[in-house]
């Protein structure tokens, strides 16, 4: 009986894997049927959710609660790792301006080990976070505004006196529109490719 359980789910997640949707489709497919199967034996009744009708699973109400659940988990992640790379791209900014200015806050060995903790730090941040806008869009919009965002902040901090900073400021507008552009898009995926 469980290695038939096992072959059945096997099958089921390559023919999803198979499909043409996004990786978070795929996810929320992938989640109902395991919970799924994992009801059902749980119950000691026959599996009810087969290939054949994969496009209505959609329609029950606990695939809209795995729905809801990745919804939350997406943004929530999002919204992290957004403010995580606010807060440590702050920082390697700060590093790089005194850097170039040669003015360091306490000394150059002591600054750079905070910047390179902070570059670190927005390096994994922008990885978790690329990689998880790449399982719900194609769009390399999210690229463009950071690398915009970053360079924008950089040639301010440059050209404006040291007590005058908007660095932070660019970077949070940037963080809560595409935190606004990214809630379009996630809460739109599902009706995708019926």
């Amino acid at each position: 009986m469980q290695a038939q359980e096992d072959s059945d789910l096997c099958k089921m997640v390559e023919v999803i894997d198979k499909k043409d949707w996004l990786g978070i489709k795929k996810a929320m497919y992938a989640r109902f049927y395991v919970m799924q199967m994992e009801k059902a034996e749980k119950e000691k009744k026959p599996m009810t959710y087969t290939f054949d009708n994969l496009r209505s699973w959609r329609r029950s109400s606990a695939f809209k609660q795995i729905e809801k659940t990745i919804w939350k988990e997406y943004e929530e992640k999002f919204t992290m790792t957004g403010l995580m790379i606010v807060m440590s791209g702050t920082m390697v900014l700060f590093f790089l301006r005194a850097l170039l200015a040669g003015i360091y806050l306490i000394n150059f060995s002591v600054d750079a080990i905070v910047g390179v903790i902070g570059l670190v730090i927005l390096v994994t941040n922008l990885q978790v976070k690329y990689r998880m806008i790449h399982s719900c869009t194609k769009s390399r919009d999210f690229l463009y505004m950071d690398v915009s965002s970053f360079l924008l902040s950089f040639l301010l901090k440059l050209m404006l006196p040291p007590n005058l900073d908007f660095t932070l400021v660019v970077l949070l507008v940037a963080y809560f529109v595409e935190k606004n552009k990214f809630s379009k898009i996630l809460y739109s995926i599902p009706n995708e490719g019926r």
